[in-house]
């Protein structure tokens, strides 16, 4: 810089260094020592601020001229407006890749998860192609001796020997077969009539024979359906199948009357009894009640179904009247009753 820059900028110093004239700007003095500090002021009073000037255009950069001392630090300028924002710098290079750095400690071993469902079995692949014969193996040791062999074949016959001496007479041979049979005499005179023998075993029986005709079944069937049992009260009967023959007849709806004979007969009762309770169903004939082939129920509940089933060979050696007969001291309701008699083909 000539002695007239530093005229221009009012400096003399050849330290001093000022990049342009316009505007006119102090010279950096040299960096003198650092003083101590000094007690802070009072902040004062904050000056308006004044407006904006214009930007002036940038000028050229000058060559770096040397560091001058610095002097002391001035009052600070109040701040600019901020430029605009420069074009982005192109990126760097890239630097080094760092050191790979130490493995670190094996974390713990996670709880096994659940084995997840088996997969489809994939389609059998094809079969690979024979591969090069093996080249063949040493020859093992020599096995241990077999068994002796069978025996050779008998050599020839040696000479006959000489006579040996007579043995003694051996015992007499069996008695010859007999001979034809001579022919036959003259008839003689009947003897006396034989004593009568024992009997002789019973003969096998013989076949059966044809089928005769078989009578048709003789049955009948009755119900009774939604019926009110009060206790003694005969159960009444209305007929489903009745029997053509009469053996098996209804004088009225509470008696079935039964010819004499074989009988097969079952019955079935239900009710609802409305309190705990319970019933007896008794059935009469060859004019006895016989609890033994009744029907019994009891229960402890409110509403609760009663009933059961019974199935008895009834043998009458004379006409007999059959009825069945509810007790209980709980009345039934919604009563039903299914009753089957069969004559059986038995003669008493």
């Amino acid at each position: 810089m000539s002695q007239s820059d530093y005229r221009c900028c009012g400096c003399h110093n050849s330290n001093c260094f000022c990049p342009s004239c316009h505007p006119p700007a102090g010279c950096i003095g040299l960096t003198g020592p650092t003083g101590a500090t000094g007690p802070t002021g009072p902040m004062g009073t904050a000056g308006p601020t004044g407006p904006t000037g214009v930007t002036g255009p940038t000028g050229a950069t000058g060559p770096m001229g040397s560091s001058g001392a610095i002097g002391p630090t001035g009052p600070a300028g109040s701040i600019g407006p901020i430029g605009p924002t420069g074009p982005t710098g192109p990126t760097g290079a890239m630097g080094l890749t760092g050191p790979t750095g130490s493995a670190g400690p094996v974390g713990p071993i996670g709880p096994t998860g659940a084995t997840g469902a088996t997969g489809a079995t994939g389609a059998t692949g094809p079969m690979g192609a024979v591969g090069p014969i093996g080249p063949t193996g040493i020859t093992g040791p020599t096995g241990a001796t077999g068994p002796m062999g069978s025996s050779g074949a008998i050599g020839p016959t040696g000479p006959t020997g000489s006579t040996g001496a007579t043995g003694p007479t051996g015992p007499t041979g069996a008695i010859g077969a007999i001979g034809p049979a001579g022919p036959t005499g003259a008839t003689g005179p009947t003897g006396p009539t034989g004593s009568i023998g024992s009997t002789g075993p019973a003969g096998a029986t013989g076949a059966t024979g044809p089928t005769g005709t078989i009578p048709d079944d003789i049955f009948a069937s009755y119900i009774t359906f939604q019926a009110l049992f009060n206790n003694g009260d005969l159960v009444a009967f209305s007929p489903v199948v009745t029997d053509p023959t009469g053996t098996i007849t209804q004088p009225d709806s509470q008696h079935i009357v039964l010819a004499p004979g074989y009988y097969l007969i079952s019955y079935k009762v239900s009710v609802i009894l409305r309190t705990p309770g319970y019933i007896q169903i008794t059935p009469t004939y060859n004019g006895l009640p016989h609890l033994e082939t009744g029907v019994y129920f009891a229960t402890p509940n409110n509403s609760s179904s009663a009933g059961g089933s019974a199935f008895i060979i009834l043998y009458a050696p004379s006409q007999t009247t059959f009825t069945l007969t509810y007790s209980s001291l709980v009345t039934a309701v919604d009563g039903n009753v299914n009753l089957t008699i069969l004559k059986l083909r038995r003669t008493p």
